[in-house]
């Protein structure tokens, strides 16, 4: 069977494309192929070691999902399998994760309780914010979080920056990475099933982003009760918004 492997940053450029096609047996596990494939390509052997096994400051996915949630080097390929190497590191410097990692945090965030009444109000002002900030309004039951909040922005706007974003306008752009799902439509879908009367209006910038002077933030901030923060993000939620990093991190 053919599996396919996409490479992300300076792998690509070692192995001098953007993926490679591998041959193996039928029923090969996960370590099998990565195996066979650092023996077909050489270049590969930066990032997987002779058993197969993934070196440190690399991250694998199977099918844009974590490998290790899929069972790990024990789990069996399919024919069609794609898997994606994304390296965090550039001559062993965790410099270029640090450096995502810190720039995500600080990502400002203002999430406040609103009635419905001032929840579609503030619809209206969502695609008018200022640069470098998203906002956007979500039903109380999938509020995830500031920290949540703050990853998503952040992908939508480096999406947007970087021209790979899906949507024309930011405050989708951010619904499609809060829920991990690529399709509006079935984004929009699910928010329309809810029948709550409480929503939580988000407003992420930037830093450098101008943020005074906002209509969005000026609708809520004399009123502004913060929500009660999660304990945790549904599982499932986080493995959907994962495919959303490879290209932003690399």
């Amino acid at each position: 069977m053919r599996v396919r492997i996409e490479l992300y940053g300076f792998l690509r450029n070692l192995a001098g494309s953007g993926e490679v096609v591998v041959e193996v047996p039928d029923s090969s596990t996960l370590g099998e192929v990565l195996s066979a494939a650092s023996a077909r390509v050489p270049e590969l052997q930066e990032a997987v070691d002779q058993q197969g096994r993934l070196k440190p400051y690399f991250l694998l996915f199977v099918n844009e999902v974590d490998y290790a949630l899929l069972g790990g080097y024990d789990y069996v390929v399919r024919d069609g399998d794609s898997l994606q190497i994304l390296p965090i590191s550039h001559g062993g410097s965790i410099a270029p994760l640090v450096e995502y990692l810190e720039r995500i945090s600080s990502v400002r965030v203002l999430a406040c309780m609103v009635d419905e009444r001032l929840a579609e109000l503030l619809l209206g002002y969502v695609d008018s914010v200022n640069e470098g900030c998203v906002a956007q309004v979500l039903p109380r039951r999938y509020y995830y979080g500031t920290g949540y909040s703050a990853l998503a922005a952040y992908l939508a706007l480096r999406s947007m920056e970087l021209g790979i974003n899906v949507s024309k306008k930011k405050s989708l752009e951010f619904l499609l990475y809060y829920f991990g799902d690529r399709q509006i439509g079935n984004v929009l879908k699910l928010l329309r099933s809810d029948r709550s009367r409480e929503y939580v209006a988000v407003y992420a910038c930037l830093p450098e982003a101008e943020s005074s002077g906002d209509p969005f933030v000026r609708s809520i901030a004399d009123r502004c009760e913060p929500p009660e923060e999660p304990r945790s993000v549904p599982v499932e939620t986080v493995e959907r918004l994962a495919h959303g990093m490879l290209k932003i991190i690399s």
